[in-house]
């Protein structure tokens, strides 16, 4: 029976070459994308699978009393009171992320991010040592776990196990990230292990381990600030658990909150609640706080999701369009076999077999398009930099692209071959097209309205995620960042020593000092009040710079004076403030507020001047106030501004004067265009997958377009022949065939647009600065839309209305 289906299936492929063509450019399309989206979601649901005991592991999370944030992070001291006072814990560990920088042995250097971390870590995740004993590697204070890459970089001919290395801490995170700004001696440190690459993808990824005991060690040295009962720190630890195979997560989060309760009785203090999470949920997971890599967030993942579903969605319309259309052709086939004895079961398997035979068919096709998109999906830069997802595929995979082409077919094919199989024999002979959905309302009219509908709602998105995203990388930041490089000082002699050699360098035209990098994506802010005025506080950000960076950027004053040369004490007396905040103080001129005090938590400083607004923020956020502190112990940049004649002159006389300012220390620098693209590049990855999508889902309906035209003009040659003989001129007869598909464009046009102005409006709140959903943009995606139709109806109405009428009648 089922050969006997495919072969039919097969026989009536080749006889309708158009539109078995049509319907498999479209599913293969469309499909290849659903493709690519069950390779990204088998990835971020891949991660920790090589952990062992897995089902037992929990991370602790921590969440405002009553309610309140939520962060993957947690108190240190959390893991040994686990272990202490609840039986049910096979083993914990905490993990202080305050671990990370640059290592040093001999004339050897490496770099890396990890963790301090509890003396079980091995104890409860299967991460093996090549080198080492696990059980004694985070026992000893100053003990040093590192990656086999950062073993093979320091120790390439030897055996890392015993080897002294120094290290200095800077602030690099386990993820890669670098969020410090100072760089701390941390001393000497023995190695201990050395790690071999995880089997698998892993949420904590890190280069090095350090034992949690070198923590209080660096602290009775008064290196480091830390307290080994410190509960009220919930931001930079983590606790992982391992419970005992009798255990449940309910006994163990009944044990956490016994330990909330008692840790946070002060009603005026923080109070927070402790929660667990299983290994297995941390990824994908929810957008939370503190993660310890980056991974697409479970809303992420259903996002593609659907956008995978809609395309897939107006392809199956397609099919079930043109099929439904193509059942006159083979109304006296279908009514054959139902005289003959077929019932209804088997006129639907018929039909159901045939679709899942296309569907196959486009499979092969889109396996081919997937390696084309998954090379340009990998080569994104967000997915490079951050996301480093992997599109491996193995015969799970395979046999999942397989079942989900099978899944298309029986979808797309239901509703043709439910209809047909519901008919009596007689009913079958007659015009399917008098099916009724709704009163007054063909059944492939419906569908087309649905297609037309969805594709006007990403023709319009297509046009307002290009003007948002024109006008993002037009963005003006208020400031100069061309020919602009910043050096990582860290340390303030390091800046005092750079800026003697900067003076007399050629290439150099102006430098200054500061403790961030304007509309990077770092924000500090803090609350204030002018004394004397009123003592209600005003929220601010703000960051320390002199006045040569003020040079350095071309930021401009609008009243008072400059920032001082930094003397004896005087200069940090001073700040400057952005014309945000004089609006904001109710100040009508900016000289108004010259020579007002600032009280801040610290000190009290007067405004010396007023400087423009600038983007300081990243480019997707507003802009508000700002005070300009003059705190040269807060510099970590060293700001130059380049003569812009030789570029590779000017950065090697500038690594030159580095080695000479301070020649223990790695020379670090980035071009400030370049500091500044992240945004930029986020935007354009986004709205290259987004895009991509979206016209793939245009051109699968113009297809479906194009099928429905082509069926109009042949079911409907013998009639333009009659109006022909009869004196109708070619244009009369394509007036008529696009007349019924603009109408129903019209009713599209009407449900389309509120549901498009609505989805983009929401997406654009996101942007501080951005493009409103005109009406203008609205009237070019209906003239798109439009124009389009037209051009597919067009094409087979003026083919059909040019042809000889006696051909068409010669039968009749």
């Amino acid at each position: 029976m089922i050969k006997n289906y495919i072969t039919i299936a097969w026989r009536n492929l080749l006889r309708n070459k158009s539109f078995s063509i049509i319907n498999i450019v479209g599913l293969a399309f469309s499909m290849s994308v659903c493709l690519l989206i069950i390779l990204i979601i088998r990835d971020q649901y891949s991660y920790d699978d090589f952990h062992q005991n897995k089902e037992r592991i929990y991370r602790i999370q921590t969440r405002g009393a009553n309610g309140g944030f939520l962060t993957a992070s947690s108190a240190l001291p959390l893991a040994e009171k686990l272990k202490a006072e609840y039986p049910g814990i096979e083993a914990a560990f905490g993990l202080n992320k305050d671990m990370g920088g640059d290592i040093v042995y001999g004339e050897e250097f490496a770099s890396g991010g990890g963790y301090f971390a509890g003396e079980d870590f091995f104890k409860v995740l299967d991460f093996d040592l090549i080198e080492g004993n696990p059980e004694k590697a985070l026992v000893a204070p100053y003990s040093l776990v590192v990656s086999k890459k950062i073993a093979e970089v320091l120790f390439p001919r030897e055996s890392a196990i015993g080897k002294s290395v120094k290290f200095n801490q800077r602030g690099l995170q386990a993820s890669g990230l670098e969020e410090g700004n100072i760089e701390t001696d941390y001393g000497n440190f023995t190695i201990t292990g050395v790690m071999e690459e995880p089997k698998g993808k892993t949420h904590l990824p890190f280069e090095i381990l350090a034992s949690q005991s070198t923590m209080v060690q660096l602290a009775k040295d008064s290196i480091i600030q830390f307290a080994e009962n410190d509960w009220s720190n919930v931001w930079t630890n983590y606790t992982y658990v391992l419970l005992k195979e009798n255990q449940t997560r309910q006994q163990l989060d009944q044990a956490l909150a016994d330990i909330s309760k008692r840790q946070y009785t002060d009603p005026e203090s923080d109070r927070y609640e402790f929660m667990s999470a299983p290994l297995s949920s941390l990824t994908p997971g929810s957008f939370i706080g503190n993660m310890t890599s980056l991974t697409l967030p479970k809303p992420v993942l259903m996002v593609l999701l659907i956008l995978c579903l809609v395309v897939m969605l107006s392809a199956c319309l397609n099919y079930t369009n043109l099929s439904i259309a193509k059942m006159l052709t083979r109304s006296r086939e279908v009514g054959i076999r139902k005289v003959a004895g077929a019932n209804r079961g088997q006129v639907f398997g018929q039909f159901i077999t045939e679709a899942v035979v296309i569907a196959l068919i486009a499979l092969v096709g889109a396996y081919l398009l997937l390696f084309f998109i998954q090379n340009a999906f990998t080569s994104l830069w967000l997915n490079q930099t951050f996301l480093k997802i992997s599109l491996d595929q193995d015969l799970g995979a395979i046999g999942i692209f397989i079942g989900f082409s099978v899944l298309v077919g029986l979808v797309a094919g239901a509703l043709p071959a439910l209809y047909v199989s519901k008919m009596s024999p007689l009913a079958v002979f007659r015009d399917l097209g008098k099916i009724k959905f709704m009163k007054r309302l063909g059944l492939r009219k419906v569908l087309l309205v649905l297609q037309f509908t969805v594709s006007l709602i990403f023709i319009v998105s297509v046009y307002v995620l290009y003007s948002q995203t024109k006008k993002t990388l037009n963005f003006d930041y208020g400031f100069t960042k061309e020919n602009v490089i910043n050096i990582k000082t860290r340390k303030t002699d390091y800046y005092d020593r750079l800026s003697n050699l900067l003076t007399s360098n050629k290439n150099v035209i102006s430098y200054g000092g500061s403790s961030i990098i304007p509309a990077e994506g770092v924000q500090m802010s803090s609350d204030f009040y002018l004394i004397g005025e009123t003592t209600d506080t005003i929220h601010s950000n703000y960051f320390d710079v002199d006045q040569k960076a003020l040079d350095v950027w071309d930021i401009d004053l609008v009243a008072g004076q400059a920032l001082p040369e930094f003397s004896a004490g005087n200069s940090e007396k001073y700040a400057l403030v952005n014309e945000n905040l004089v609006k904001d103080l109710g100040y009508a001129d900016p000289k108004q507020i010259i020579g007002q005090i600032i009280s801040t938590e610290e000190s009290n400083v007067e405004i010396r001047g007023v400087v423009k607004n600038f983007q300081f923020l990243l480019p997707n956020q507003e802009a508000g106030n700002l005070i300009l502190r003059n705190r040269k112990d807060e510099f970590t940049y060293t700001t130059v501004r380049l003569s812009g004649i030789n570029t590779s002159e000017a950065l090697a006389s500038l690594e030159a004067d580095w080695k000479k300012a301070n020649p223990e220390s790695r020379f670090e620098y980035k071009f400030m265009d370049d500091q500044l693209l992240f945004m930029h590049n986020v935007l354009y990855n986004v709205t290259s997958v987004i895009g991509f999508i979206s016209l793939l889902a245009i051109f699968i309906s113009c297809l479906g377009l194009l099928g429905m035209a082509a069926y109009n003009a042949e079911s409907r040659t013998k009639e333009i022949g009659v109006r022909l003989v009869l004196g109708s001129s070619v244009g009369q007869v394509i007036l008529l065939m696009s007349k019924s598909f603009m109408i129903l464009l019209g009713v599209a046009t009407v449900i389309a647009l509120p549901i498009a102005y609505f989805i983009n409006n929401m997406w654009l709140q996101g942007f501080a600065n951005r493009v409103t959903v005109s009406p203008g943009i609205m009237i070019l995606g209906v003239a798109s839309m439009a124009i389009l139709s037209l051009a597919m109806v067009f094409s087979q109405s003026y083919k059909t209305a040019i042809k000889n009428p006696v051909d068409a009648l010669r039968n009749d």
